[in-house]
């Protein structure tokens, strides 16, 4: 057998008692006589827009669908199917015949309850209702004259039963129009192909003038210049003195040699000098590369050396931790504080434009290194006036910002409240977590905190109700899968008209977000989906030939518009991977290749996981490859696999499993030692294992399952 059995997807399947059943239904079809006289074969051509149907309704690319031949039970048997090796409805229906003809064993014996669930394809449509042949299939098809026969099991809705028949329907017209033409393009009706291209996958398009956030924060300082703008260890600057600061800055990063498209490294915690620091960068003209002052010196001097760099700004307190660099100079604000001080306030004279670089930003890699995502001005502009309007006008309060300058979810808590005439509220670094919820109830009420959902579920244990009913005008959970418990837990504990809740996605590579709601109705388990396209951006659920899926079919996310990224920094082919030309927009837009997998029901785009092996930890994207990467230049480990799991609480694990190198020993604990010298404690697993063999499954993959069998109870983990 090359594939598996097929299955319809769990989103057509009818799971409320109430909705009607599917019943009978018949495709006729005016020039079904037309598509046979060019095609011939009349069972091959139904077997072909049977299985070029059932390809649209899955993922795989190979699969397995019952065949009744006779009018017997002895008469069924397994009939293989792989539509995406015929790339013509002619070559297709030749392939269907193929495998008509191919021998090939019984259908295997099956309980009822996977047989509900399954699609028989009969050469007669008289049999399907016969009670001793075709009875107990999820869906039977069958062949009569001018017609193809739907018979549906309870377990389908009524209104499935004929967006199946609109589909087959849609087959047989394109099989007829063009027998020679492209048997892989999309067959979707034309309103669910509105639906998924347009009315859901589009953001409204919003004009915007060519101001970045720079521009749009010096004319608030110009409006409102002695309101707060940054509180920061217990001390208030002001609009006009951060506005005058971010200039001095900028003056002496001049003379230094800052210039538009070179990154200029800033490492500082956050403190009174961050902010008027990043916009000093912008102010130069240059964009800025963060730096986490925790992260390991190995990680540091990789990212800025492979940014190109010329100059860091920082203390001379974080010198250790960065080295020295061949042709890179610091700029120490506690030491070069006079000759900053001494600089003009005059505004700096630098062109830049919407396409130039507003920061470069290192997420983990899945070949084994970080990358550099370069993100412009027009798309982070963007991304910033969204927010102003759906974040920061909910209150007046500002927002705290209390995650690492490296982590782009906490863009909006920077930037956002200095284009409304808001503070920005920089809490201690570093935090201890146990601190937040008490920092946050004595801080507030802000106008919208933003966290990821591991913080949300910290707050909704430790604030009191009356401390999350007046927390934020919003409360947004992102960078991380939010579930609907969780999101129902917080609106138990904020009460009626308390502090409402908000999804947010979007990777790096998108500008931040890409997409958010405030969440009104919850789904009975799950995931909360991920919301609306915002303003000059689109999202889509395609295949791997960039089609669109139907409604209730997974595929994979891709999002576009303006916020897209120019790419990754020295790595062509990286972006060309990644960035892919987007065949529904305007001529040169892009789409990003998320890696997610979603899909759309009724207009909510659903999160269903990864495509590959990224995950998410503590917030931060993971990919597994660059931590093996890390794990096998170790002269000690020969091979290492990588994988994550769900810890106490569901949050996600990183594991690592290790075979030692001929004539080495491991000793996982000074393994671990090793790693965090070079990687961020998030990179690092909390279990390491040691096994003499990587075990594989029976295709030849490796068996993560029986590997996670391994990992020692919780508590061992802690104590090892």
């Amino acid at each position: 057998m090359t594939g598996e059995d097929f299955r319809l997807p769990s989103a057509w399947r009818r799971t409320d008692p109430d909705q009607r059943p599917g019943g009978r239904t018949e495709v006729h079809y005016a020039d079904l006589a037309a598509a046979l006289e060019l095609l011939g074969d009349p069972l091959a051509v139904a077997a072909a827009a049977h299985a070029r149907v059932l390809n649209t309704l899955v993922e795989e690319s190979a699969f397995r669908t019952d065949l009744l031949l006779g009018a017997s039970p002895g008469d069924i048997r397994a009939l293989d199917l792989a539509p995406g090796t015929a790339r013509t409805w002619r070559a297709l229906v030749a392939h269907a015949r193929r495998a008509l003809d191919a021998p090939a064993p019984p259908a295997a014996e099956r309980d009822a309850a996977l047989l509900g669930a399954l699609v028989l394809f009969a050469a007669a449509a008289a049999v399907l209702d016969k009670p001793d042949t075709a009875r107990g299939h999820g869906l039977r098809v069958g062949l009569a004259d001018g017609a193809l026969v739907l018979v549906a099991g309870g377990f389908l809705v009524a209104a499935e039963l004929d967006r199946l028949a609109a589909l087959y329907r849609r087959v047989l017209e394109r099989m007829a129009a063009a027998p020679d033409g492209d048997a892989l393009a999309a067959v979707l009706t034309e309103g669910e192909l509105h639906a998924v291209l347009r009315r859901w996958a589009l953001g409204r398009s919003v004009t915007r003038e060519s101001a970045d956030v720079l521009e749009l924060f010096r004319r608030q300082a110009a409006r409102t210049p002695d309101a707060p703008a940054v509180r920061a260890e217990g001390r208030t600057t002001s609009y006009r003195e951060l506005d005058e600061r971010s200039t001095r800055i900028a003056h002496h990063l001049l003379a230094r040699g800052a210039r538009p498209e070179q990154p200029v490294g800033v490492c500082l915690r956050r403190g009174p000098d961050l902010l008027p620091v990043l916009l000093g960068v912008w102010k130069s003209g240059a964009p800025y590369l963060p730096l986490d002052a925790d992260l390991p010196a190995a990680r540091l001097r990789h990212m800025v050396e492979r940014a190109g760099s010329a100059l860091v700004v920082t203390h001379t307190e974080h010198l250790p931790a960065l080295g020295a660099f061949d042709g890179v100079g610091y700029v120490l604000l506690d030491r070069d504080g006079p000759a900053i001080d001494a600089r003009p306030t005059t505004p700096v004279q630098v062109e830049v434009g919407p396409a130039h670089l507003a920061y470069v930003i290192y997420t983990s890699g899945s070949t084994g290194e970080p990358k550099g995502v370069m993100v412009h001005h027009a798309g982070l502009a963007n991304y910033v006036l969204w927010t102003a309007l759906e974040y920061a006008a909910r209150g007046t309060g500002g927002s705290p910002h209390f995650s690492s300058i490296g982590f782009d979810l906490g863009v909006p808590s920077l930037f956002t409240p200095l284009v409304v005439g808001q503070r920005v509220d920089l809490l201690p670094d570093p935090l201890d977590p146990a601190d937040l919820g008490a920092l946050l109830a004595e801080g507030g009420p802000y106008s919208f905190v933003k966290m990821t959902p591991g913080h949300l579920n910290m707050l909704s244990t430790d604030l009191e109700p009356e401390e999350a009913h007046g927390l934020a005008g919003l409360v947004i959970a992102a960078g991380d899968a939010f579930p609907a418990e969780l999101a129902r837990r917080w609106g138990e504990l904020a009460g009626p008209g308390g502090t409402p809740v908000a999804t947010e996605y979007g990777p790096t590579e998108i500008t931040v977000g890409n997409s958010g709601q405030v969440i009104t109705r919850l789904p009975e388990d799950g995931l909360i989906p991920l919301g609306l396209p915002i303003p000059n951006t689109t999202m889509y659920v395609l295949d791997h030939r960039l089609e669109p899926v139907p409604d209730g079919v997974p595929g994979e996310v891709y999002v576009g518009g303006t916020g897209v990224a120019r790419g990754y920094l020295g790595a062509p082919e990286l972006t060309a991977e990644r960035f892919q030309p987007d065949p529904y927009g305007v001529p040169g837009a892009r789409l990003y290749r998320t890696g997610d997998r979603g899909r759309w029901r009724g207009g909510q785009l659903e999160f269903l996981g990864r495509t590959d092996h990224q995950v998410k930890i503590r917030g931060y994207r993971v990919e597994p490859g660059e931590v093996r990467g890390a794990l096998q230049r170790r002269p000690q480990i020969g091979e290492a696999v990588v994988f994550a799991y769900p810890g106490p609480g569901g949050a996600q694990r990183l594991a690592a499993f290790v075979v030692p190198a001929p004539g080495h020993t491991v000793d996982p604990a000074a393994v671990r030692a090793d790693l965090a010298r070079d990687l961020p404690a998030y990179l690092v697993p909390a279990d390491l294992l040691v096994v003499d063999e990587i075990p594989l499954t029976a295709n030849g993959k490796v068996d993560t399952r029986g590997l996670r069998a391994r990992i020692p109870s919780t508590q061992e983990s802690r104590n090892r």
